[in-house]
């Protein structure tokens, strides 16, 4: 699935949370103004109806991960807006990785997680929401980094 890179046009209000308990992240105050949702593993980004992500939310166990020194360093903020056949269907979420799971790495000392692989050289960074960047290689999302505002480590 390719995405496409444009200017923010708001900013976004809310803050990225992990909730231990239920293993999932959240935002608050919660949004709630989604039409759909891209999946990766279970996680889910939100879309609206032109297919802009507006933020993260749901399961995510941080239970089995690898440990990793890298994170986000430079990134834009800009929005990431997937490019889809059709208009999302309200309610449905589409997967973005259909192949296999992908890993989860956690870099405690900074506070990020990341889904995907984190040691790929020549990607491009971009926070679509707060605390929320994602890696792309030729407009494809190949990783997902989250800093909520606290780990359960």
């Amino acid at each position: 699935m390719k995405f496409l890179i444009q200017k923010r046009q708001e900013e976004q209000n809310f803050s990225l949370v992990y909730r231990d308990e239920d293993y999932a992240f959240d935002i608050e105050p919660l949004d709630g103004s989604g039409d759909a949702s891209i999946l990766i593993n279970e996680l889910q980004l939100e879309i609206d109806h032109e297919g802009r992500i507006m933020y993260v939310w749901g399961y995510c166990p941080l239970i089995k991960y690898n440990e990793t020194r890298n994170f986000p360093r430079r990134y834009q903020a800009c929005s990431l807006v997937a490019v889809l056949n059709k208009p999302p269907i309200p309610g449905v979420s589409l997967s973005l990785n259909t192949d296999s799971r992908w890993p989860i790495y956690i870099n405690k000392k900074k506070g990020w997680a990341c889904l995907g692989n984190p040691e790929v050289k020549n990607i491009q960074l971009v926070e679509f929401a707060p605390d929320c960047v994602a890696a792309l290689i030729n407009s494809e999302i190949i990783g997902v980094w989250l800093q909520p505002e606290e780990l359960p480590f």
